[in-house]
């Protein structure tokens, strides 16, 4: 079937994601609490081999992708996921799967037991508002799944008087536009937290701007206008609650979260069927999908570790317990939107970080194809994404307007019959290149963007923007240095920039090399 033949955009709201290649699309699947099961697994693992090339993706947004799936096939798929209690995540401007992090009954950091938070969450996932909405919950100040940047509303565990509470977010995104969330409420309860919620798309059906974010409602509103009408008392019926099958019943107090390294979140079948098996003998019998693509087993005896390495070393995996934190990316090279071969890239810094014999899991690269940011670039010590600068054809261009409504950054207007870019505003993510039918966009350039200092956590920060256009050997030359400065002062790129400043950073970085 002809990709032009398709409506692609309604797909993608389903789940179906259309990829680089032609008539080819990825399954985005939806986890229950970031959570799989055993069986669901080894589902997903006979799908991947039936329909797909032998492969899925752990992504960032704590979900497995499946790539490669024909559009004839996906019917089939949907079918065989729904026996096993498994469905399609949404995409595009729809609420989105809930990223949530362990249960206190499982880590050892948790205060609050935000899987219970998640189930009234999940409530909402049917909402047929036409916004898109990511919804996060960590149990904890260390905020796991980075509630404040990768969610329009966060809720972080936070201790009070009366015992565990909330505190809520609003506003966190990547991509082209980021925006660290802004705390709008202390201290909530958990039905307080579901009314923050409904408040919230309440809010956006009355005053929400088509296509538009909670930052961007923030940014239009302002702040102090946003937050009464996300903190008032409501007579409203919520949501029910959606059960979570993998919650716990009672505390793993002697039991550990073991972490599987998954380099760039990709995983054969081969190995997802081990990981579900490891998960059955060895743990509670299911899996955490994690921000940064380690799958995650929680629930295992520490004396059992010798012999799950021996079995992970049967499918070439093993624990994430060396080295640095898991490189994680979008699906780089198979996306219809990249610019970058990101799996290659992460392939050599692996390299590098292997050469410097570092080891510090607290260190963490990622990279994305293009500054969508879906790899989490920006919460990074250092991040690579894709970029192409745009430049008008004169000789062809109609002035159709096409390329103005998909500019995320406005950097876009017709002025006198011609199309004129703002440089300054250009995010250089390529849309308006790829949308105009008429070589009216050409490609002036391309390259990698390289970012340091990101953090996650209390102190979470974006990384900045050190260098743009440059080589993917000039971005590993980059990056080697970084990770060997890390290496000598003990301490991550954030803290190194507090001390010396991001200028003299980027002097010692990105100088060449003599």
């Amino acid at each position: 079937m002809q990709r032009e033949k398709v409506n692609v955009e309604e797909l993608r709201r389903g789940g179906v994601i259309a990829l680089k290649e032609r008539d080819m699309f990825s399954l985005w699947v939806k986890t229950a609490c970031c959570n799989l099961n055993s069986a669901q697994l080894r589902k997903l693992a006979d799908i991947t081999d039936k329909y797909g090339r032998g492969f899925l993706l752990f992504s960032s947004r704590q979900i497995p992708i499946i790539p490669f799936i024909r559009l004839q096939d996906v019917a089939a798929a949907k079918k065989e996921l729904a026996e096993v209690e498994m469905e399609l995540d949404r995409c595009g401007a729809r609420v989105r799967n809930f990223n949530v992090c362990h249960e206190d009954k499982v880590c050892p950091y948790a205060i609050i037991n935000c899987i219970s938070l998640g189930e009234k969450m999940e409530g909402f996932f049917r909402s047929e508002i036409l916004h898109k909405i990511k919804i996060g919950i960590a149990g904890c100040s260390r905020d796991c799944v980075v509630t404040r940047v990768l969610s329009d509303i966060g809720f972080i565990g936070v201790a009070s008087d009366n015992g565990a509470r909330y505190d809520a977010y609003l506003g966190g995104r990547l991509g082209l536009n980021p925006f660290i969330g802004i705390k709008m409420a202390e201290r909530l309860s958990e039905d307080g937290a579901v009314r923050f919620v409904q408040n919230y798309f309440d809010l956006m059906e009355r005053e929400g701007n088509p296509g538009e974010r909670a930052a961007d409602l923030i940014n239009r509103l302002g702040a102090e206008k946003v937050k009464p009408a996300l903190i008032k008392k409501q007579d409203k019926t919520l949501p029910e609650p959606v059960a979570c099958p993998t919650r716990l019943a009672e505390k793993e107090t002697d039991k550990i979260i073991l972490r599987i390294r998954a380099s760039c979140g990709e995983v054969t079948t081969k190995q997802l069927r081990k990981i579900a098996d490891i998960a059955g003998k060895y743990g509670l019998g299911f899996v955490h999908f994690a921000v940064r693509g380690a799958p995650e087993i929680p629930g295992v005896d520490i004396k059992c570790l010798a012999d799950i390495v021996n079995e992970l070393q049967e499918v070439n995996l093993q624990i994430l317990d060396s080295g640095i934190d898991n490189l994680q990316t979008c699906y780089g090279r198979h996306c219809s939107e990249s610019l970058a071969d990101t799996q290659y890239l992460l392939a050599e810094v692996e390299k590098k970080v292997k050469g410097l014999g570092l080891n510090d899991l607290n260190i963490k690269v990622s990279a994305a194809g293009c500054p969508n940011s879906c790899g989490i670039p920006q919460l990074s010590d250092v991040g690579f994404h894709g970029i192409a600068e745009p430049e008008v054809n004169a000789k062809s261009c109609s002035a159709c307007g096409l390329c103005i409504p998909v500019c995320k950054r406005k950097a876009i207007k017709i002025e006198n019959g011609k199309v004129i870019i703002d440089k300054e505003r250009c995010g250089y993510c390529g849309q308006c290149i790829t949308v105009c039918p008429f070589d009216g966009m050409l490609e002036k350039r391309r390259g990698l963007a390289v970012l340091v200092g990101g953090k996650e956590g209390e102190d979470t920060r974006l990384g900045k923007v050190i260098a743009e256009f440059v080589s993917e050997e000039k971005a590993l030359q980059i990056a080697g240095k970084c990770l060997k400065l890390m290496k000598e002062k003990n301490t991550g790129a954030a803290a190194i920039i507090d001390v010396m400043g991001i200028e003299k950073l980027r002097d010692i970085l990105v100088a060449d090399e003599k």
